[in-house]
């Protein structure tokens, strides 16, 4: 079954989110009774233009982290997609997207497999779950195989979100599924973990989400007043992300050329896409005809994945935005 998830929990659109809800904003199930209203500046700023397609799953009904539906979360330059969805029964499931055709897939030994961003070397980072412990793990596209990082002494909870092309990968690890969560980086040539904090961020309260070949890292950490903002760590140096009257900001991905996407929360607190190229300059962009856009990977030719909600429906359904 599905786990509670609360290290990937988004709030319910129109509400304030608290702890680590507030840095994802990941379960948002659509409050449809509320208004859609856009910010000012989310009417008037400039939109990138890109070429959408949808990505569904058939049977994707099972109530997953977000709620029922399908959600990518990478796409390599190969514009291969990486995600997951979760099954009428719950059992959650990744699935690889290329050219049109979805191949759906789990870890050998877990029903409950979700796959997050992916490399350059079409490499995704995964975790999968058993009745005790979440593992943290990489799958490759092409030859198939999954690779498990070691777990952690004492924390049942070890998430892998994000790889680049030489195998360095980010996640978290939580001693349960609703606290003290650790922002972790796996060094595949030390073969050892080390962790670090966002200055100025609450306790526990740093979620890294991608990393690129530089070895620049963006994420999500929540301050002491609960306010979430999106971060690129490069070294030791942390960038603060804030789109301009959002409510709050969270960073999934970036290329290499330094360009980043996420979501922002509007004043009515419903999420709209946003791409902040290298110079600094943000872009908003919906997925046209959603209630609900979240943007979660960028590859280096601009292009992005993630995922929409359906008004009608309620459903998330995942997309990748071709750049034109």
């Amino acid at each position: 079954m599905i786990r509670t998830k609360g290290t990937r929990t988004l709030a319910p659109a129109g509400c304030v989110p608290a702890g680590k809800l507030s840095h994802l904003y990941r379960s948002l199930l659509p409050a449809l009774a509320l208004c859609a209203a856009s910010a000012a500046w989310s009417q008037t700023a400039a939109r990138a233009q890109y070429r959408f397609i949808s990505i569904e799953i058939p049977g994707a009904t099972g109530n997953s982290l977000f709620g029922p539906g399908t959600f990518a979360w990478g796409i390599d330059n190969d514009r291969v997609v990486s995600g997951f969805y979760s099954d009428a029964s719950n059992a959650s499931h990744g699935f690889v997207w290329r050219n049109g055709t979805v191949h759906t897939l789990d870890d050998p030994v877990s029903p409950n497999t979700s796959l997050w961003s992916v490399s350059n070397r079409g490499v995704a980072a995964a975790y999968y779950w058993d009745q005790t412990a979440t593992h943290a793990a990489t799958y490759s596209f092409a030859s198939g195989a999954w690779t498990m990082l070691p777990d952690i002494p004492g924390i049942s909870s070890n998430q892998a979100y994000g790889i680049n092309k030489f195998g360095v990968v980010v996640g978290e690890a939580r001693v349960n599924d609703a606290s003290n969560p650790s922002a972790w980086i796996w060094d595949p040539s030390a073969q050892s973990y080390s962790y670090f904090s966002v200055p100025g961020a609450s306790q526990d309260n740093t979620y890294p989400d991608a990393i690129n070949d530089k070895g620049q890292i963006v994420g999500t950490f929540d301050d002491t007043n609960g306010v979430s903002h999106g971060f690129v760590k490069d070294g030791d140096t942390y960038t603060t992300i804030d789109v301009p009257g959002a409510t709050g900001t969270n960073a999934w991905g970036i290329n290499n050329s330094g360009a980043v996407v996420g979501p922002w929360f509007n004043l009515s607190r419903w999420a709209e896409g946003y791409v902040r190229t290298s110079d600094g300059a943000f872009k908003v962009v919906d997925v046209p005809g959603a209630l609900e856009t979240l943007i979660a990977g960028i590859n280096d030719l601009g292009d992005i994945c993630g995922f929409w909600a359906d008004p009608k429906t309620g459903l998330w359904t995942a997309f990748v935005g071709f750049k034109q």
